[in-house]
């Protein structure tokens, strides 16, 4: 059988395979070689590696999961405005403007809360435009790595004007399908170009973090009744590095997008479980509205990203959590959780709609909806039944625990297959660890949960504690108490679930900042602690602002202070792109195709250049794979033949620098030059150096080869100088003659080289063709 890993590799060394392997996905199976549009030689080499496998009825392909998830680039998983759109119109539409409408939606604020809101939205853009120079260089230049994944993607989109939202290429079907769609339409829909197509996916991520702000204001509103309070949960959450650096311009990873689903179903949850709490209509207008925002959002979300499932999971913690809660409270389990419970069920449907319609998400995930629905229902059911039996509130959570196991035992009995692809998958994403920083944990590193947090951290978990415990008499803090604890977890285990925290956090943090205000005179006391419900804010004195904003200095400062910092640690700079740049005009010059204009680097940055360059950024696997042996192997000759026939470029840091014998420090400092007793290298050429020197590429060459005589057994140098782009430096090789005075020496460049008994010239032809040029004798 084979592995996902397995056919990326494969991939990554023949990329021209990849439309055989796209065609032996197409017909069903089993099939014969006429069913597929792919050569023999093609055909041949997958049923030699595995992929394709011959049966008695004809040919299957060995693991269709496995293949899919190589074409989607996700064999190492790493993280809006139309969003925004949909959200809005889950929220306002179904009914006239009746009575009941207008109660179901939030009272408009005044012009003080309006303002206030505005100004806290304000600073969140503002902490996300740093990156804005680096962007924006004539074209746009995202940020980190993986962004260039999906704008490949859209792109390919755009070059197929047959293209819809069905016959979406499995590369992408199995992993973002209704992130990339969504993009692709809206890049349609104002204009279709893939200039625009940068413009979209570089603001699409700040767009998210408005949206965002704006159901962390309506949730912490739900919640407290208490609009300064949700102004600050903003304003804070907008300190938080974590989540800044994931919705900051040109940043158009999956993670932005994923954000505003998850506030969606935890405002809805929220609007559903308070309507309970305070005994509303089952039918009122208010939970219609909210269950739609859960069923809009649990869909959205497992479409959005293949690891959308963990995102899902705390809905059916607080559907657990009410149940026992409802119980407590004497109310009933089914006011709350009924609503929240067909909303799964819708979500389930939906999905499983896409999945079978339109080819999106492997069965594991589009079932994941499936199973929170029959988990929902189930807690429902026991909690409504606990309810009228008057069951102990003991009773219904251990009833709940006891049907927890069951169920999971029952799926593990039932869905062997399905049991073992989350195991899998819950170790690969979750569990696993490396290089990646992102699936570091968020005390992994002295000092990371501060410079990721900031100290909202210190600030908010105490309330969260207090809320944690007063959610057992006031069910309006279950959501925001579950979903936070739910991410603080997550991110304790992996950093990258910082930025699902940051909103939730921010609502216990713009507790704290109105409580501690308060403490000092200079508010009035929060809701929650015994205050009047706030609807407006009135225009502060002169004082009152000085001690806020020394408030907010206190509280958020410091996580606004990291929020610059790591966000230029994730861009392409000046220096960068102009390298990136030179590699695209030089390949260009010399008619390469790809892979001849592969560019071989360290695998954070391979995706840019390789934008840029060929195109083709759809996977930095070959780079993670082989990048840091090679600059850290002696033997340069062995690696120009492995990478001859798969990349032209390669390029080198000071982040590659070892000891003196390994090839990063030898192409860095030396440029591929003897030195300090260290042989040099034949086949790489320095071409390019950037105006600081942090950036160096070179070419792969097979060297021209320099003949000629001298003294027997003695020892030969060869040298020249070589003028290249922001560098120029002598390039020496030696070499030792034979008993009869003959040597030859492979050199990378061309030129005049200095001979122990004269000069020769070698010309580009030479380097480039490796040929010999004979010295003579003079």
């Amino acid at each position: 059988m084979v592995t996902a890993r397995e056919v990326a590799t494969l991939l990554d060394e023949r990329p021209d395979l990849e439309p055989a392997v796209e065609a032996v996905l197409e017909p069903t199976e089993p099939w014969t070689f006429e069913d597929v549009d792919a050569d023999s030689g093609s055909f041949g080499e997958l049923v030699s590696r595995g992929v394709v496998e011959r049966t008695d009825d004809g040919y299957v392909v060995a693991d269709r999961e496995a293949v899919e998830r190589a074409l989607a680039g996700e064999v190492d998983p790493h993280g809006d405005g139309a969003g925004g759109s949909v959200a809005g119109a889950g929220l306002t539409s179904g009914a006239a403007l009746t009575d009941d409408v207008a109660d179901a939606l939030p009272s408009l604020p005044n012009r003080g809360v309006l303002a206030a809101l505005a100004g806290a939205l304000l600073a969140v853009v503002l902490l996300r435009l740093f990156p804005f120079p680096s962007v924006f260089q004539g074209e746009v230049v995202l940020t980190s790595n993986d962004p260039y994944f999906y704008r490949y993607w859209v792109e390919q989109l755009l070059s197929d004007p047959e293209t819809t939202p069905t016959s979406i290429p499995g590369g992408i079907a199995k992993g973002e399908p209704l992130l990339v769609v969504t993009l692709w339409l809206v890049t349609l829909a104002l204009g279709g170009t893939d200039a625009v197509a940068g413009q979209v996916m570089a603001w699409y991520p700040v767009a998210s973090a408005v949206v965002t702000g704006l159901f962390v204001y309506a949730l912490t509103v739900e919640a407290t009744d208490d609009r300064r309070i949700g102004v600050a949960a903003v304003l804070l959450m907008g300190t938080v590095a974590g989540h800044a650096i994931r919705t900051s311009v040109g940043f158009a990873d999956h993670h932005a997008f994923d954000y505003v689903w998850l506030l969606l179903t935890a405002l809805g949850a929220a609007v559903v479980v308070r309507d309970a709490v305070e005994a509303r209509p089952l039918a009122s207008a208010r939970t219609a509205v909210g269950t739609a925002a859960v069923a809009v959002g649990v869909a959205a979300q497992t479409l959005a990203w293949d690891a959308g499932p963990l995102l899902i999971v705390p809905l059916g913690l607080l559907l657990a959590v009410d149940a026992v809660a409802a119980v407590r409270a004497g109310r009933d389990p089914l006011r709350s959780g009924g609503p929240l419970a067909l909303a799964t069920v819708v979500a389930a449907g939906a999905v499983w709609v896409a999945h079978t319609s339109f080819g999106w998400h492997t069965t594991l995930v589009a079932v994941s909806p499936a199973l929170l629905a029959v988990g929902a229902v189930g807690v429902v059911l026991a909690g409504a039944l606990a309810h009228r039996l008057d069951v102990p509130t003991g009773g219904v959570a251990a009833t709940v625990l006891v049907g927890a196991v069951v169920g999971t035992l029952a799926f593990r009995t039932l869905a062997p297959d399905l049991w073992s692809r989350v195991g899998r998958d819950v170790s690969a994403r979750l569990l696993r660890s490396g290089e990646i920083v992102e699936t570091i944990g968020l005390f992994g590193e002295s000092g990371g949960w501060l410079l990721l947090v900031g100290l909202l951290l210190f600030f908010g978990v105490p309330y969260l504690a207090w809320a944690t415990y007063r959610a057992r008499d006031d069910g309006r803090w279950l959501v925001p108490v579950v979903y936070t604890w739910y991410f603080l977890l997550l991110a304790v285990i992996q950093v990258r679930f910082v930025g699902q925290l940051g909103p939730f956090l921010g609502i216990f943090g713009g507790l704290a900042f109105v409580h501690l205000a308060e403490r000092v005179d200079v508010a009035r006391p929060p809701t929650p602690f015994g205050g009047d419900p706030v609807t407006d804010i009135d225009a502060p004195d002169r004082e009152t602002v000085f001690a806020v904003v020394a408030l907010f200095l206190l509280v958020g400062a410091f996580g606004a202070a990291q929020v610059p910092l790591k966000s230029v640690q994730l861009v392409h700079t000046e220096e960068q792109y102009r390298t990136t740049s030179w590699m695209a005009d030089h390949a260009d010059e010399e008619g390469w195709e790809y892979p001849e204009n592969y560019v071989f680097s360290f695998w954070p940055d391979n995706r840019h250049y390789n934008y840029f360059v060929n195109g083709h950024s759809r996977s930095y696997g070959y780079a993670q794979a082989n990048y840091a042996a090679f600059v850290s192997d002696t033997d340069g000759g062995r690696w120009y033949e492995r990478l001859r026939d798969r990349a032209g470029f390669v390029v080198v840091t000071p982040d590659v620098v070892g000891n003196e014998s390994q090839l990063g420090t030898r192409l860095y400092r030396e440029h591929g030059s003897r030195a300090n007793g260290t042989a040099g290298l034949a086949h790489y050429r320095l071409q390019y150096v950037s105006g600081s020197g942090e950036y160096k590429v070179f070419t792969l060459v097979p060297g021209a080869t320099v003949r000629g005589t001298a003294a027997p057994n003695a020892t030969v140098t060869v040298e020249t100088t070589v003028e290249v782009a922001g560098a120029s430096f002598t390039y020496t090789r030696q070499a030792r003659t034979d008993a009869n005075g003959t040597y030859a020496v492979r050199v990378a460049h061309p030129g005049t080289y200095r001979l122990p008994n004269g000069t020769v010239t070698v010309p580009e032809s030479a380097v480039t063709n490796g040929t010999t040029v004979n010295a003579g004798d003079a």
